[in-house]
């Protein structure tokens, strides 16, 4: 990497810390707004992350042998080369470039969980982006933060708690405990600040709108790995009087990768770290997720497409976070499936919930025609103006049955759940 730019790194301003923390941690922290700088630390980032996994990862040296790296400035230019979730999945060995200090795992909702290592300066790398986005979000050393994730081997329970550390912010290790739990922990600790999936919300929600006494002054919540809809979230809102704000992300990523606009226009995320591409996009610019980590020493991933549909959103916001977004995740890409002749996506039935959990679909079929079964949490609720709104427009009323199917959920339910069932006859 070019000295100059190595120079203006080190000087760049950042959070007061007693942790240990490598110089990259600083990346752009004061230079982030300037243009030439991103652009100049993007492509500088990106040639060293392609030489030292061609040099050091097995699974790379043998994928990238053909490549002239003089000439790949940006992952584009590796034409059509990709890395996939089942080579990661079969081979976690092969792309290890350095030991690793901290092993997670995904939550194997496509397949059995693939172990992810970091060395510790990319965990704390990570913790340090996490406290920054916390910071922008307008967290402050008075909040009290519970923290309702899994402090086991998956990993946004571990970032957070470091993140909270570089802060300075009280934290409450609660972990993945039943809403029963939590919902006491809630009322004892009295937080200012949740973070906890979404299934969990709902029921706490519920046991605080039977609730008698005062409910605590929670500014927001933070929820992840699982799709909570615009009008689950408006009615949290009229129970708790908070916001709630959805990250998404993956542990191949390290835990939350981008986190919800302010204003609801898709999801920020930190373009400093991650070069996105989207992979064939359609007329709309919808297209697959392909992200290339441009600062993890242990396993780092070129092109890795994670199967997950979106698109860039270039729309203006005063969002605090203010880096570059792409669109709430319309579905998987193994997840499309045809209905009545149309090429359909789970996520576009989410809409449509309301008071609940969107679970997915499960789709048959009943006397030849195909019948669709929008999964949710017990007790949600399905806004029909909305769904039949969504039929008329997309197919005929007569080619689709479209059925509701409740289902519970309790503390072992995992934490990514398939969104597609075809129990069609193949």
């Amino acid at each position: 990497m070019r000295r100059w730019l190595i120079r203006r790194i080190i000087k760049a301003s950042g959070l007061h810390s007693g942790y240990r923390i490598p110089w990259n941690w600083k990346l752009g922290a004061s230079l982030y707004g300037k243009e030439s700088f991103k652009k100049t630390y993007r492509e500088e980032a990106f040639k060293f992350i392609l030489r030292e996994a061609h040099q050091n990862s097995k699974f790379y040296r043998d994928h990238l042998e053909r490549y002239n790296f003089k000439s790949i400035k940006t992952p584009e230019d590796l034409g059509d080369f990709f890395t996939y979730p089942e080579q990661l999945e079969s081979y976690p060995e092969d792309f290890i470039c350095q030991k690793p200090d901290i092993y997670f795992e995904t939550s194997g909702s496509s397949g059995k969980p693939k172990r992810v290592g970091f060395t510790y300066e990319d965990f704390l790398l990570l913790a340090f982006s996490t406290a920054q986005g916390f910071e922008k979000m307008g967290m402050e050393k008075n909040d009290l933060y519970l923290n309702a994730y899994s402090y086991g081997i998956w990993v946004p329970g571990l970032i957070i708690q470091n993140a909270l550390g570089m802060l300075g912010v009280p934290a409450i290790p609660v972990g993945h405990q039943k809403p029963e739990v939590i919902f006491e922990k809630i009322l004892t600790y009295k937080p200012s600040i949740v973070g906890i999936l979404p299934s969990s919300l709902i029921i706490i929600t519920k046991l605080a709108k039977e609730y008698n006494g005062e409910l605590p002054k929670i500014s927001w919540f933070l929820t992840g790995a699982q799709h909570i809809p615009a009008k689950t979230k408006e009615w949290i809102k009229s129970i708790w009087n908070a916001d709630v704000i959805n990250g998404y992300g993956a542990t191949e990523f390290g835990g939350t990768f981008a986190v919800e606009c302010e204003e609801g226009k898709g999801y920020h995320f930190n373009d400093l770290m991650f070069w996105v591409e989207i992979v064939d996009p359609d007329q709309r610019g919808y297209g697959e997720l392909a992200v290339t980590t441009l600062t993890f020493k242990c396993m780092p991933l070129i092109r890795y497409r994670i199967g997950d549909i979106t698109r860039f959103v270039h729309d203006s916001c005063n969002c605090s976070l203010g880096t570059e977004k792409i669109d709430y995740i319309l579905g998987r890409k193994d997840d499309m499936f045809k209905a009545a002749g149309n090429n359909l996506y789970p996520g576009y039935f989410s809409k449509a919930v309301v008071e609940g959990v969107f679970l997915g679909v499960e789709i048959d079929t009943r006397e030849g025609v195909d019948c669709i079964k929008i999964r949710v949490t017990e007790g949600s609720k399905i806004d029909l103006k909305k769904l039949d709104t969504f039929i008329l427009d997309t197919i005929e009323k007569d080619e689709i049955i479209v059925e509701t199917k409740f289902e519970s959920l309790d503390s072992r339910i995992r934490r990514k759940i398939p969104k597609l069932i075809d129990l069609r006859p193949r």
